[in-house]
């Protein structure tokens, strides 16, 4: 009977504890049991709403999808929970009471929104969270909770007094508009903090332990400590080795006790302090870590990327204030969020291709700009000193001396322009360098401020020319550099200038009172390398006095408008014509230049006798129109192979497209000359046309230039018309007269030879048989000879008649000539007068004529005379 009643009691029990799961599950036990357990949670000051309600077959109450309130009007969402355990006491659960022991959270899943006014914004995830609070009255008591905070491992532990029971519960409570206020602010923190840490990557999660304390109403005096530690922290390719912060906050008050950082440079040391709320938090900070990694992850500023340090790391010290809430001035501009002073100093590092040696400076930055002071910039090439302030309003202002190489800079330089200029200087070791420059205007753009200081050179170049030194005090604004008191000192000689303006927008130069003594082209190579090429073609010695004054254009000759001019009482110059280097001394002259138009003046002494040269030269790429005007004293020139010397020389020569046309006249060999014609300069081989005059030259002079021992008394007078190519002299044609007057036939050429014959047949007592009262022929040029018809020379005596060919290519005659006596000795003779005819061979210079009747009508040439020489190609009249 005993076991019977022990069994219905036992089935009883297990039907009770079976029913009563089964309505643990219904919707009955949840519409029964709901209001209680929020009643009880709200009593400690935890409002929340859920899905559902079940009994956990454990032990204690389930809700599930719970929403916790900011208060008892359940407007702001603060938290959202997968699941959420609760302890009770059962006893007082079957009694009808609803007693909570402790909150439990296993593997559950918190989203807590950062604005609980706009929770379909960003939400921060607490993932695989596990934690138990327990209640005590007005008290809740976090023994641990633990959980995947967006990659970060979190552990918190603390006690919270809970929010006290509002006595209007339609009227948020001013504790709790705090707490709302508190939460968007410190989650916003938070999210912002996960956001950073976002970006890094490590095999082992950050830890990240918090211990909280403090009543929930009144939020402001709510305290905690913090401590978070990671290792092996990756941003792109920087490694954090070790990252540790500890902090504590009390009362709205963080202060950073330690921040610690370590990577493969070095360390960061770092303290703070800021009141939640105020607008500023104060820092310092001392680092010997990669500071351009360190920009990049902390600011996510790519700006120091090309910064690379050698031998250490870089010994960077701040302090000051730090404002989180701001970014933007009042006028809308960026504003940079921090107060901070301080100082850098580095050693050997790398950027953008420039090695420097060290850098250190004072520095310092507010929200309004930032200032750079005693800054030290050192290179192999010399150092760089400089104070530079930027100001938001006032602008940028700087004090610099420059002892480094520009060039090194160059990487560093916004505007093409600026490299521009930079480039025109090169340097080498031997180069010094001292240039102060102070300056301010609105940006970091020099052009863009007003500019001034004074710099020296010594032992560079500039667009290519060496110079000795160059010191000046000089000012930039815009694109116009302004230059004075000049000094240049030159390998040849000194220079000055009391102006140089160079406006490097439009690319021209102005110069005033730029005198010199030395390579006067060189200098005019530094601003004006086409106008310097053409005063090269001068050759002027150093020590030349010259003075330079107007516009040079650099690129677009439209700008040049400039006067040069030169004078050398003791030196020489050259000047270039017809293909002859002329040498001049004690040159003087003036040249101007009006865009692509050269005008020259040129004066001096020529084989030491007057000259004076002036025209105009135009010079444009690909053209070579001129004009030359020439006046000397004398101008020696070589005329079928000897020289002879042009008295009075008068030349105009003009080119223009191609087309050459030249006027030439002078006193030669004691009478007068002209040459005129045209050379065209378009075709290949060149053409020429002209007629040479001579007037009454001296036939003494011709004989004794062109046929040594001979001497002889009277005029030679002539002309030449012709045409011709250049080089080329089987093209030579032409058509012309020769007469001489009262001259010794012994001295005219290819004649002279057969006088002698002739003397030996003629009586003795008959003198002056030699004396030509007149010598004339017409004569023609083609195909390389020079025939004539009628040479005809009469003498008091006798009358020649002579005809004939010279080839002038290869210096060789073919003459016929008849001799007739004249008078009563002529009819005594005139028997043996057709005996009187003779064959002219060999050369212009050395004829041999024998009589025609005794070599059968061929001249008689003795078998040991040697053959004529092939002469050696003589020059023409016009340079070829």
């Amino acid at each position: 009977m005993f076991r019977l009643v022990r069994r219905v009691l036992l089935l009883g029990i297990a039907s009770f504890l079976l029913a009563a799961g089964i309505y643990a599950y219904t919707d009955s036990f949840d519409r029964r049991w709901r209001g209680f357990v929020q009643q009880e949670l709200q009593a400690h000051g935890v409002f929340l709403d859920f899905d559902r309600l079940t009994v956990n077959p454990f032990g204690g109450l389930v809700v599930k999808e719970v929403r916790l309130f900011n208060d008892n009007t359940r407007q702001h969402v603060i938290a959202a929970v997968d699941r959420l355990n609760l302890d009770v006491d059962f006893a007082k659960l079957l009694e009808g009471q609803v007693v909570i022991e402790s909150l439990e959270l296993s593997h559950t899943g918190v989203a807590l929104p950062v604005d609980p006014e706009r929770p379909e914004l960003t939400v921060v995830e607490l993932k695989d969270l596990n934690a138990r609070a327990f209640l005590n009255g007005d008290q809740l008591e976090i023994r641990q909770a633990e959980g995947d905070l967006q990659g970060l491992r979190i552990s918190i532990t603390g006690v919270l007094t809970l929010p006290k029971k509002d006595e209007d519960p339609n009227k948020p409570s001013k504790s709790a508009m705090e707490r709302l206020s508190m939460m968007r602010e410190h989650r916003a923190q938070v999210q912002n903090g996960l956001d950073w840490l976002a970006r890094f990557r490590s095999n082992t999660l950050p830890e990240l332990t918090v211990n909280v304390s403090g009543d929930l109403n009144l939020p402001q005096e709510l305290r905690g400590t913090l401590s978070f530690r990671a290792v092996n922290l990756k941003f792109e390719d920087y490694v954090w080795k070790e990252l540790i912060a500890d902090a504590e906050y009390d009362g709205g008050m963080i202060d950073v006790k330690r921040l610690h950082l370590s990577d493969h440079l070095g360390t960061l040391e770092a303290t703070a302090a800021w009141r939640l709320g105020s607008e500023r938090a104060r820092f310092q900070l001392t680092s010997s870590a990669d500071i351009p990694s360190l920009a990049r992850a902390f600011l996510d500023n790519d700006g120091l990327r090309e910064v690379v340090f050698y031998d250490e790391a870089p010994q960077l010290s701040l302090e000051g204030f730090w404002y989180p809430k701001r970014g933007r001035n009042a006028d809308g501009t960026a504003s940079f969020p921090a107060e901070v002073t301080g100082r850098i100093d580095c050693k050997r590092f790398g950027s953008r291709g420039a090695v420097f040696n060290g850098l250190s400076a004072s520095i310092g930055v507010s929200t309004d700009g930032f200032y750079v002071r005693d800054m030290v910039l050192t290179h192999k090439t010399g150092t760089i000193l400089m104070q530079l302030m930027q100001h938001r309003e006032h602008g940028v202002k700087y004090d610099a001396t420059l002892r480094m190489d520009p060039n090194v800079l160059l990487p560093f330089v916004l505007r093409e322009k600026t490299r521009d200029v930079i480039r025109r200087f090169q340097f080498d070791e031997k180069s010094e360098i001292d240039v102060h420059v102070a300056g301010e205007g609105p940006s970091f753009v020099l052009q863009d401020g007003v500019n001034s200081g004074h710099g020296l050179l010594k032992n560079f170049r500039y667009n290519g020319v060496e110079l000795e030194s160059m010191e000046a005090d000089m000012s930039f604004q815009g694109f116009m550099q302004a230059y004075q008191n000049i000094k240049i000192h030159h390998a040849r000689g000194p220079a000055q200038a009391e102006h140089v303006y160079l406006n490097d927008e439009e690319k021209w130069v102005r110069l005033t009172n730029v005198k010199a003594e030395s390579d006067t082209a060189e200098l005019v190579r530094c601003f004006a390398p086409k106008t310097a090429a053409f005063i090269e073609r001068y050759r002027l010695t150093h020590g030349t006095h010259v003075t330079l004054n107007g516009t040079i254009g650099i690129q677009n000759s439209k700008y040049s408008d400039f006067a040069f001019t030169f004078r050398s009482s003791d030196g020489n110059g050259h000047y270039m014509l017809w293909g002859e280097d002329y040498l001049i001394q004690a040159p003087h002259g003036d040249l101007r230049i009006v865009g692509q138009k050269l005008a020259y003046d040129v004066k001096g002494r020529l084989f030491e006798l007057p000259l004076h040269a002036q025209g105009t030269v135009d010079l444009a790429p690909g053209v070579e129109d001129y004009t030359a005007d020439v006046t000397a004293g004398v101008f020696p020139y070589e005329v079928f192979g000897k020289k002879l010397n042009f008295a009075d020389m008068h030349a105009k020569v003009s080119g223009k497209s191609g087309k050459v046309s030249f006027d030439v006249k002078a006193e030669v060999l004691g009478g007068g000359m002209t040459l005129i014609g045209t050379l065209d300069e378009t075709r290949e081989p060149n053409p020429y046309q002209g007629e040479l005059r001579m007037n009454a030259l001296s036939f003494k002079r011709f004989a004794q230039t062109y046929s040594k021992g001979n001497d002889s008394e009277g005029d030679l007078t002539g002309d030449f018309k012709f045409t011709g190519r250049m080089n080329d002299w089987s093209a030579l044609k032409g058509n012309g007269v020769l007469i001489i007057v009262n001259g010794n036939l012994l001295a005219v050429p290819i004649l002279g030879p057969l006088t002698p014959l002739l003397g030996a047949i003629l009586p003795r007592p008959i003198a002056g048989y030699n004396i030509a009262k007149e010598a004339d022929c017409t004569f023609s040029v083609e195909d390389g000879f020079l025939t004539t018809r009628n040479l005809k020379a009469l003498s008091t005596s006798f009358r020649i008649n002579s005809k004939g060919r010279i080839n002038f290519i290869k210096d060789d005659i073919d003459f016929d000539a008849e001799v007739s006596v004249r008078g009563l000795t002529g009819l005594v003779l005139f028997p043996v007068t057709q005996l009187l005819a003779y064959r002219g061979s060999g050369t212009v210079t050395d004829t041999k004529w024998s009589p025609r009747i005794l070599s059968g009508g061929k001249s008689a040439v003795p078998a040991d005379t040697p053959p004529p020489q092939t002469p050696t190609k003589r020059k023409s009249l016009f340079g070829n």
